[in-house]
């Protein structure tokens, strides 16, 4: 599985692009990875980009176990701290996949789930959704 993780200071996001053939183990595995990282924080929101990935192993039981784990790894990580996950696949002929592997997860992420057709709408919910969530007169939490 190759894949590129990028962290935005100025928004407060990671970004992790995948390339390739990608099994939901995988992906589960990186995951764990990342949050061991020392760039990570809980603080801070994730965009997924499907696009350049491949899914692979989407049976059924394949699917429950990786969807176990990674609920698992993220109550570990992210405690009861709600974070966004913007997922993002541009290629109509991976996204049917992409939708039937975030599908079983989205109740793992409070704050939200959501799939987008390009990075620049991931990136525009994020800011929204938290701008959303800031009421006039409120500060901005340290991350």
């Amino acid at each position: 599985m190759r894949h590129t993780i990028e962290y935005d200071f100025d928004n407060r996001w990671a970004l992790t692009t995948f390339h390739g053939p990608l099994r939901i183990s995988d992906a589960v595995d990186m995951l764990k990875q990342t949050v061991a990282l020392p760039e990570w924080t809980p603080h801070w929101d994730r965009i997924i980009d499907y696009s350049d990935g491949m899914l692979g192993d989407l049976d059924v039981a394949t699917v429950q176990a990786a969807k176990a784990d990674l609920g698992e790894v993220l109550r570990a990580a992210y405690g009861g701290k709600p974070t966004l996950s913007a997922q993002v696949c541009s290629d109509p002929m991976r996204r049917p996949l992409v939708e039937y592997w975030i599908g079983l997860g989205a109740g793992d992420y409070p704050a939200g789930l959501k799939l987008f057709n390009s990075l620049a709408q991931a990136q525009a919910w994020i800011l929204a959704s938290r701008a959303a969530r800031v009421s006039p007169g409120d500060q901005a939490q340290p991350v």
